[in-house]
């Protein structure tokens, strides 16, 4: 079993929306978590946030209803992250849904696509949930939902699906550069291999990009105990999880 319990984030978190019941269904829907592994993870007691499910629910607050959508600052829009991270068959990628694993390694998370004659699938690891994980944190689960989801978008797109080696983080991702003015709100999506014009997103980068947003770009009413911890781990992130040196920073002025 995992270790269960919350954090001041996670309480922090919940406090915005309380015991909402409208939002668990919804939680539960469009983000899949329709799995029987759910049943002991507190699927059916939803507004305990010391319990995995509770906690997904956090994560997706955060990525749905957290963000300013400032067009001037913002690397992406919410709708962008939202439709991304999100289950459903859409411009992103095709269904799959999500799974609760108890485990005790390291890894966050993985997907699994092109599975024959069965829904591709993300499957949640402990280390997202344990109390007292570096990796038990709101924004670090949003971004790793998202992350998991690009895995899906790089199938959907027959892009290579693995990370690679050789750096500190043990699996790295490329980082391509782009300037907050590259895409458009909505074109979150869009990409150009190019070399001349190159627009591209590793699962990585997402993470970084979206932990950068709820740093920065977070609505007043977010605590700071949330924004806080998203540009602790956005910057974690950048400094190891690429195979390329990445020069920004979460706090530095952002790249046009």
């Amino acid at each position: 079993m995992c270790n269960d319990g919350a954090n001041a984030e996670e309480t922090a978190t919940q406090s915005l929306y309380g015991c909402w019941p409208d939002l668990f269904n919804w939680v539960w829907q469009a983000y899949a978590l329709t799995d029987d592994s759910w049943n002991p993870a507190g699927i059916s007691d939803a507004c305990n946030v010391t319990l995995p499910f509770g906690k997904v629910v956090n994560s997706a607050y955060l990525i749905n209803y957290c963000l300013t959508d400032n067009y001037n600052s913002q690397w992406h829009s919410t709708e962008d992250y939202q439709s991304s991270s999100r289950a459903a068959d859409n411009r992103f990628h095709g269904p799959f849904y999500q799974r609760f694993i108890q485990y005790n390694g390291s890894s966050e998370a993985d997907s699994e696509t092109g599975r024959f004659a069965a829904r591709d699938r993300t499957n949640l690891h402990c280390p997202l949930f344990n109390l007292g994980s570096p990796s038990d944190s709101a924004g670090n689960r949003a971004s790793v939902m998202l992350h998991e989801s690009w895995h899906h978008w790089q199938y959907k797109h027959n892009f290579q699906t693995g990370h690679i080696g050789g750096c500190s983080n043990g699996q790295c991702d490329y980082y391509y550069f782009h300037g907050v003015s590259a895409y458009e709100f909505g074109q979150f999506d869009r990409y150009d291999t190019n070399p001349g014009h190159l627009l591209f997103h590793s699962p990585y980068q997402v993470c970084a990009e979206l932990e950068g947003d709820l740093a920065e770009n977070a609505k007043p009413f977010v605590p700071a105990v949330v924004t806080q911890a998203a540009r602790n781990i956005g910057n974690l992130r950048l400094a190891n999880c690429f195979a390329n040196a990445v020069g920004y920073r979460i706090g530095d002025p952002r790249p046009w």
